[in-house]
Parts: C-alpha cells; structure tokens; sequence
C-alpha cells in the first residue's frame, strides 16, 4: 500500500516537472466564467482550480487580496498583495497514460492566467512581486502601492482518486484570507 502511494506521488510530481503535453483549451475572452470547447473534466477542475484560490484571496471592490508571510522566522514580513483580476484564460490538461488511470489519476494539468495589475500593502519595505513586475516598486508600511503589470504564472494541479490536490509552491497558494487585523496591521483597507 505504501509502494502504491509513493508510486501515485511521484507519477504526480513528475507530471508537475514535466509540465502538460496535451492540448491546451483556450478562451478568446478570458474569464472566470466557463471557457468554450472545455470538456467536462476541464470545467470541473477549473471549477477546483477557482474555489481553491477562494481558500486563500478574499475577492472584494478593488480586487483579490491574500495575506502574504515571508521572509524568515526570526524576521517575518506580513503584508497583503493584491491582484486586480485573478482570471483563468486556458486549462490545459495533460494526457493520462494507462498507468496513470491505474494509478488513479483522474485529471493532471495546469491553469493559465491572464495578465492582470497588482501592489501590495504594509510589511517592510522591499521589492513588490519580489521584483517579477514590469517596473521596481516599493512597498511601504500603511499604504497600498503603485499598481504593477504582472502575469502569474501557472497553478500546477491533479486529481487523484476523487480529490485535487494542487502544487503548495504556486504563488497563489501562500497567502491566507486576509481578515481585518491584516488590513489593520498593513495600514490599508
């Protein structure tokens, strides 16, 4: 049992390291709304993909903001970041082997996002997006920064056995709903 479950891990981790190789479905429009030419195992895991990233941004007015805990343990740096869009444009699914099916992989891929502006809020004064935006900014305590270009990367993820799990490492799942002692604490609203 054990032998089989390390086996179910590595099939996964390796299909995250190697990334999809089957056809990518794609939306003209972009959206959170269902993409067209998706099959239903592509809606169903965009459907996971978005209630998953309702279990760490909070979706308000100006955007989705998480708070974000970096740096180390003996000097923490608490902030928000905030997206203005968080949109899935193209689920691509990768093809499953017979030994997947068997291993009980139901669906292995990834979520493309689109484009979207971000800035971050409190926390120490250092580079916004770890400087991965189009400009260098700086975020400051007690107020929001200037908006920055920033496409995020893609949220690796697969189901097995009836239940997804996705890839810790993606940006977008280090952060937690923020409640109002972040905002508090951020100095920002």
């Amino acid at each position: 049992m054990r032998i089989g479950r390390a086996r179910s891990l590595a099939a996964f981790a390796l299909a995250v390291l190697l990334g999809p190789s089957g056809c990518g479905h794609t939306s003209s429009d972009g959206g959170t709304d269902e993409i067209p030419g998706l099959t239903k195992a592509d809606r169903e895991a965009q459907s996971a993909a978005m209630a998953e990233l309702g279990r760490h941004w909070l979706k308000g007015p100006d955007g989705w903001t998480t708070a974000i805990v970096s740096g180390s343990p003996y000097a923490p740096d608490h902030f928000l970041r905030q997206c203005r869009t968080l949109t899935i444009k193209e689920m691509e699914p990768q093809d499953l082997s017979e030994s997947d099916k068997l291993n009980g992989f139901e669906w292995v891929g990834r979520a493309n996002f689109s484009p979207t502006s971000c800035r971050e809020g409190g926390g120490q004064n250092t580079l916004v997006l770890d400087g991965m935006s189009n400009v260098v900014v700086n975020k400051q305590a007690g107020r929001w920064s200037q908006w920055v270009d920033f496409t995020p990367g893609p949220l690796r993820f697969a189901r097995e056995k009836g239940r997804w799990q996705f890839n810790w490492d993606a940006t977008y799942l280090r952060g937690t709903l923020p409640g109002p002692q972040d905002f508090a604490n951020a100095g920002v609203r």
